[in-house]
């Protein structure tokens, strides 16, 4: 049996700002920005800051491309 996550697009995208606590607007490779918020693993533990500028790695689910889950920072 697949999990929802095996099918998810999985870019790298840059922090363009902070929206709010564990919601972030991200740029994808192309430019396109999309909406992020924090995985559950990220938000059990939520980093202090992630300051403009810094790369994340997203999944993105083919069907909604313009909101993303931040799987891992850096």
């Amino acid at each position: 049996m697949s999990s929802s996550y095996d099918d998810c697009l999985r870019p790298h995208a840059t922090i363009l700002r902070t929206l709010g606590p564990g919601l972030y607007e991200a740029a994808l490779p192309n430019g396109k920005p999309v909406i992020s918020h924090l995985s559950r693993e990220l938000a059990a533990a939520p980093p202090e800051e992630i300051p403009d500028g810094t790369r994340v790695l997203l999944e993105i689910s083919p069907f909604d491309l313009d909101r993303a889950r931040i799987a891992e920072i850096g």
